[in-house]
C-alpha cells in the first residue's frame, strides 16, 4: 500500500458488504474493514484493478435499507500467504 493519503479517518467496519463492479450483473459480498464518509477498505477473493468503479450496498444496524455507493479503487494489495486481497476504495457518489 502506498503512503496513507486518507483525507478523512477512518473507523473499523466489520459488517457484510456487497459489491459489484459498474454495469456488471454479478455481485460480490464480503465483509468490511474500515470507512470513512470519503471511502471504505474491505477484503476481496478477486483482483479488482485500480481505477475501477464499484457500486457498494452498506448495511448497518441501524438502517432498514443498505445505502448504495459508488465509488473508484485507489488501491488494491495482496495479503500475505493468501490468495485474498485488501482494497481501498475512494467514494463518488450515493445513488
Amino acid at each position: 500500500m502506498e503512503a496513507d493519503k486518507r483525507i478523512a479517518s477512518r473507523i473499523l467496519f466489520n459488517s457484510p458488504i456487497r459489491y459489484q463492479q459498474k454495469g456488471s450483473a454479478k455481485y460480490s459480498d464480503t465483509v468490511g474493514k474500515d470507512i470513512s464518509n470519503s471511502g471504505i477498505g474491505f477484503i476481496s477473493n478477486e483482483f479488482i484493478p485500480k481505477n475501477s468503479h464499484l457500486v457498494f450496498e452498506l448495511r448497518s444496524p441501524w438502517q432498514l435499507e443498505p445505502i448504495q455507493r459508488l465509488a473508484e479503487v485507489v488501491w488494491v494489495s495482496n495479503q500475505p500467504y493468501s490468495e485474498r486481497f485488501e482494497v481501498g476504495a475512494r467514494f463518488l457518489a450515493s445513488l
